[in-house]
C-alpha cells in the first residue's frame, strides 16, 4: 500500500491540471511546467494524473463515491472525526508511487502538496496506512504542517 493522503470531499471535485500545477508551484516554489526543469511537472490525461516533484511521483486519483462502503464511524474516537467521515460523498487521493521512503519523509512530501489543495469542500484528510483522520475543523492545516516538519500526530 503506498503512502496516501485522502481528501474526503463534501461534493465530487476533480483537481484540474492547472490547480495541481499552481498548488505544486506554491508548495515547492518553482515552475512545474517540465521546461525549466524536466523533473518538475504535472501530467494529466483522462483520469490519469501525476505530479512530479523532482525524484518523486505523486499519483492523483478521484472518485465520486464515498471512500469506503462501510459508513460506520465507531472506529473514530472524536465527534469531529465522525462528522468529517459522514459528511463526505467523494474523495481524491495523493499517492506517493515511489514509497521506499521512510514514513515521515513520504508524508512530508504529500503534505507539502496537500496544504495547497485544502478547501472548504474538504471535510477531512484520511491517512489509510495509519487509520488517522484529520477533520477540516481548523486543525487540519496544523496537522499537515506537522507532517511537513516530519512528525505526525494522532
Amino acid at each position: 500500500m503506498p503512502f496516501s493522503l485522502v481528501f474526503l470531499l463534501k461534493q465530487p471535485k476533480r483537481f484540474t491540471k492547472e490547480e495541481l500545477q499552481a498548488a505544486a508551484e506554491g508548495a515547492w516554489r518553482r515552475k512545474f511546467d517540465g521546461i525549466e526543469n524536466p523533473t518538475y511537472f504535472v501530467f494529466q490525461q483522462g483520469k490519469f494524473t501525476i505530479v512530479k516533484p523532482g525524484a518523486h511521483i505523486i499519483s492523483v486519483l478521484h472518485e465520486p463515491l464515498p471512500y469506503a462502503d462501510n459508513r460506520s464511524v465507531g472506529w473514530l474516537p472524536r465527534p469531529e472525526q465522525k462528522k468529517a467521515w459522514m459528511d463526505h460523498t467523494a474523495w481524491a487521493s495523493l499517492d506517493l508511487v515511489n514509497s521506499q521512503l521512510p514514513r515521515d519523509e513520504a508524508y512530508k512530501i504529500l503534505a507539502t502538496l496537500a496544504v495547497h489543495l485544502v478547501s472548504v469542500n474538504c471535510s477531512g484528510v484520511y491517512l489509510p496506512k495509519n487509520s488517522t483522520l484529520f477533520p477540516n475543523d481548523g486543525t487540519l492545516e496544523e496537522g499537515l504542517y506537522r507532517m511537513q516538519r516530519g512528525g505526525l500526530y494522532e
